[in-house]
């Protein structure tokens, strides 16, 4: 009889504890006061001394959006793990050192395998680079972008991916 007891009593302590917060906390929140606002019909009232004047509060700064620093590589290594779940995309961003950035994009179909996907980014990033980096394919998963001699080192990183079943990592090679 006393769990029984025990456990009412738990019951009704968690209801009415909620029921507080519920009813209690809104009106605590609405009882602040409002910011007086000027009246535009209102005269002007004759500007204080300086030395009475408040000050003025200090503008919150907008925080700026975070952004990642950029790496450019001489060696690059694209792995891709899995087997296309269902039609996808894949799109790499590379940029040469000091030049803009290129766009690389397959569009891989349900069931495709890491080879064939490797193999298609392939040879989009040879067709997207040209003869200025070396690009090869080095297993049934991996890619090394390379710069040739006197080639600016390169930023390669992952913008879309829209495809499920299918991992890519970016990293250094």
């Amino acid at each position: 009889m006393t769990t029984t007891h025990n456990v009412s009593m738990r019951s009704l302590l968690l209801v009415m504890s909620l029921l507080i917060a519920v009813f209690v906390a809104p009106s605590v929140t609405a009882q602040e006061e409002p910011t007086p606002v000027a009246d535009p019909a209102a005269p002007a009232e004759p500007a204080a001394a300086p030395e009475e004047a408040a000050p003025a509060p200090a503008a919150t700064p907008v925080p700026e959006e975070a952004k990642a620093p950029m790496v450019y590589r001489d060696k690059t290594l694209i792995t891709i793990n899995g087997r296309a779940e269902m039609d996808g995309v894949i799109e790499l961003v590379v940029q040469p050192n000091g030049e803009e950035p290129i766009r690389v994009r397959v569009n891989v179909i349900k069931k495709t395998k890491k080879k064939k996907i490797t193999k298609a980014l392939t040879d989009q990033l040879v067709f997207a680079i040209g003869d200025r980096y070396k690009v090869k394919q080095t297993g049934d998963q991996t890619i090394r972008v390379q710069s040739k001699k006197k080639m600016p080192p390169v930023a390669i990183w992952l913008l879309t991916q829209n495809l499920s079943g299918v991992s890519v990592m970016v990293g250094n090679g």
